[in-house]
């Protein structure tokens, strides 16, 4: 029997590639949008997982055996105060208890490396500290706490996949990876506030592709999604100046950062227990990156 997914959040970045893996693997998979669906061929529902009732309907109706939750709020820098992932999280358990109540066994969640406190050093699922110093960070880990005591009472399986900075095709925010893109296409000045830290960066579609292997593999926990090989900003930036060109418009901020100069991700779960690793290098996802910036002008 094939088995049936729901995937929340599929219309967005991280989902539509997700979706794509699925489907490719030849799952049944049911995805959630609330505005506009993407042109993939899933099965589609237009819920607002705000709204309890349409939720527990939606549900109800489809009946999934697994579920991969990667809704949320989180569109920087507004999701970091938003008094929305307050009603994430209410809603997420709302969506995880009807989950379980009709059958479902298997659980995957999208968290974020911003639920670390950030310190020098690679980030671990079991050394490193929470944080709770914003709404998205508490909200997040609020309700990856709930998620594990409620897998464990209630015997299902569950994982919590934390993705730290990403990067790719269809990215259409402000983070520092498509605006430098932009700015040296349209001959613009890229500027990079802090050159001199080091952060952990993931191709878009390798961060898809380990939530699935985590979702197949049925490792349980929270799992960092990341490469393991953080970046120099500087070094980062300046690969797309040498790819895109126009490396004249770049500059750096001369201030010293307040966050730590080398945050990292500890994978050691991912690629020892989860047995995955990256297929891009940061090389050959910048290019691919570009080219489909490119296509776009």
């Amino acid at each position: 029997m094939v088995q049936k997914i729901v995937v929340t959040g599929a219309a967005g970045w991280l989902g539509r590639f997700v979706i794509g893996i699925l489907l490719a693997k030849g799952y049944e998979v049911h995805a959630t949008y609330r505005r506009a669906p993407l042109p993939i061929g899933v099965t589609w529902h237009q819920v607002d997982l705000l709204n309890r009732v349409e939720t527990e309907q939606f549900i109800e109706a489809v009946k999934p055996d697994s579920l991969i939750h990667l809704a949320w709020e989180a569109v920087p820098p507004h999701h970091y105060v938003s008094l929305e992932n307050y009603e994430w999280t209410r809603s997420s358990m709302t969506l995880i208890h009807h989950f379980v109540k009709l059958g479902g066994k298997r659980v995957i969640v999208a968290g974020t490396g911003v639920e670390y406190e950030w310190e020098e050093g690679y980030m671990s699922e079991t050394a490193s500290r929470d944080s709770y110093a914003n709404a998205y960070a508490a909200c997040k880990n609020s309700l990856r706490i709930w998620l594990q005591s409620y897998a464990g009472i209630a015997g299902f399986s569950a994982a919590w996949g934390r993705v730290f900075h990403l990067y790719g095709p269809h990215d259409h925010g402000n983070r520092l990876v498509p605006s430098m893109i932009t700015s040296l296409m349209n001959k613009e000045e890229a500027f990079c506030k802090y050159g001199g830290i080091y952060r952990d960066y993931l191709y878009i579609e390798d961060a898809a592709d380990a939530l699935v292997a985590l979702f197949e593999n049925g490792c349980e926990g929270t799992v960092n999604i990341a490469a393991g090989h953080p970046v120099q900003l500087e070094l980062l930036v300046r690969q797309i100046g040498s790819i895109v060109g126009h490396e004249e418009n770049i500059r750096f901020g001369a201030e010293l950062p307040v966050e730590p100069i080398f945050v990292g991700a500890d994978i050691s779960r991912l690629t020892n227990e989860v047995q995955w690793r990256p297929r891009y290098s940061l090389a050959e996802g910048l290019e691919r990156t570009i080219r489909w910036y490119a296509d776009q002008a």
